[in-house]
């Protein structure tokens, strides 16, 4: 299976070190990541992973890739910026413990509001329609959020850079405040779709140890359920990504991760594992 990995994407590897520095449409218009739950800021790389189960004894693989698609941006000249663009998503995995094979396309709006003040409130809304293929079933979620935005160091947001001639880019972050909205099917009884009603608050934490080198993530979220369910009423989840980019770039890495908690990519599932991964950041 790593012999598999490797050569799949070793192409990739080469096209990344070798791509031109101009900027193309491709860089302009698309982003790729792991997920858009958060602004379009948060720098989460698109993962292929070898997993290590914790609570099982098989090992498995796992892609999470999201594809942001051109971006419009409104009320530029009035102080505040309206920002919509549309999403896919794909999240599988070969976990028997943690099993998924969902596919989604959804529209994000992000709007920030203002340009006055040490501190700028932002909102975020994302729609997506999510097909189960596992199951050949469809689900729905919606997501608000709530966040500010700072023009000084140590607010959320604010870029940090390092003291050197080039000001790289050294980490940054963001909390979050927000309500979600889940319709499952075949959550609790066979046939019926499970209406989910949540509160959560999240935080997104980014931060280089080194310039284009060493990149460590957090992103943790506690979800409170505030919908009637047999399920779990806390519902807390933690990502935690440990990334090497080789040869003085930020494209390409390969990544050390950590999950553990309640993944609603598979149904408000219990999952704790680590995987190497192979990672793309564009």
């Amino acid at each position: 299976m790593r012999h598999i990995f490797f050569l799949i994407f070793l192409p990739v590897v080469v096209l990344g070190q070798t791509t031109s520095k101009k900027t193309s449409w491709f860089e302009e218009n698309v982003s790729i990541r792991k997920t858009f739950d958060g602004s379009k800021n948060e720098n989460k790389p698109a993962t292929f992973a070898l997993f290590e189960d914790h609570r099982s004894d098989n090992d498995f693989i796992s892609a999470d890739i999201a594809i942001k698609i051109v971006e419009w941006e409104l009320f530029e000249n009035t102080g505040s910026i309206l920002s919509l663009f549309p999403v896919v998503e794909y999240h599988r995995s070969s976990n028997d413990n943690d099993e998924k094979d969902k596919l989604s396309a959804g529209l994000n709006v992000e709007y920030y509001l203002g340009n006055q003040g040490i501190l700028r409130p932002y909102l975020l809304s994302n729609f997506a329609f999510k097909r189960n293929l596992l199951e050949s079933t469809n689900e729905i979620k919606y997501v608000g959020q709530l966040s500010l935005f700072g023009t000084k160091p140590g607010q959320p947001g604010y870029k940090l850079r390092f003291d050197n001639e080039e000001g790289d880019y050294k980490g940054t972050y963001y909390p979050y405040l927000g309500f979600e909205y889940n319709e499952i099917p075949d959550l609790i009884a066979e046939g019926e779709i499970e209406n989910l009603s949540i509160i959560f608050v999240r935080v997104f934490f980014e931060y280089w140890f080194s310039p284009k080198s060493v990149q460590f993530i957090l992103n943790g979220i506690y979800r409170n359920l505030i919908s009637a369910s047999t399920i779990k009423n806390d519902l807390p989840l933690v990502n935690l990504s440990l990334n090497y980019y080789p040869g003085n770039q930020d494209k390409i890495s390969i990544g050390l991760d950590y999950k553990n908690g309640y993944d609603p990519d598979s149904k408000f599932t219990k999952v704790e594992s680590t995987s190497l991964s192979l990672k793309l950041n564009f």
